[in-house]
């Protein structure tokens, strides 16, 4: 039998090329679509979270004028800025943002009870309010429902297949 008379062989290599033409373009797709998820985080999200880090060094720096620089207060800080910046998925971040709002927090309640300069007193005041200002910002994004739409299709027909095949995994959220 000669190649080009099997047919049964040109069908099985047809179906092959079919389903692998339809695995890469797939994925290609799915893979683009969940870049540009996650991409929409660290290219907006990421950069307030820098922000809100920066303001919470700013709240420390007050601090560190009225509190020993080994002050639970300064140190807790101190550790949820580390974590946010060791932090490398959504989940991690908002860990670590949760974190740097409760360590401000406390900052800022044990500073209330103290006799700050006026300058200081703004300062206070002004870089929490900043910090509560960036949460805002970043619970009014529509981050978690593009991850919540990503994922939702990923979970559908043949998308689904596609993803376990071809390792494409869900989008992770800022929660």
């Amino acid at each position: 039998m000669k190649f080009k008379e099997n047919r049964a062989l040109a069908r099985i290599l047809v179906v092959i090329a079919v389903i692998a033409s339809v695995l890469i373009s797939g994925h290609v797709s799915l893979s683009s679509q969940r870049r540009a998820v996650m991409n929409s985080f660290y290219d907006t999200m990421d950069a307030d979270l820098n922000t809100k880090s920066a303001y919470a060094d700013n709240l420390s720096g007050v601090a560190s004028r009225y509190l020993d620089r080994n002050s639970e207060y300064i140190t807790n800080m101190a550790q949820a800025r580390d974590l946010l910046l060791e932090a490398k998925t959504p989940a991690e971040k908002y860990a670590a943002s949760v974190k740097i709002t409760n360590a401000a927090a406390a900052l800022y309640d044990v500073l209330g009870t103290m006799s700050l300069n006026e300058t200081d007193e703004r300062l206070r005041r002004s870089n929490y309010a900043d910090i509560v200002a960036v949460d805002d910002i970043l619970k009014r994004t529509s981050f978690n429902q593009d991850v919540d739409k990503f994922n939702s299709q990923l979970a559908l027909f043949p998308a689904n297949v596609i993803a376990s095949i071809t390792g494409i995994d869900k989008a992770e959220y800022f929660r």
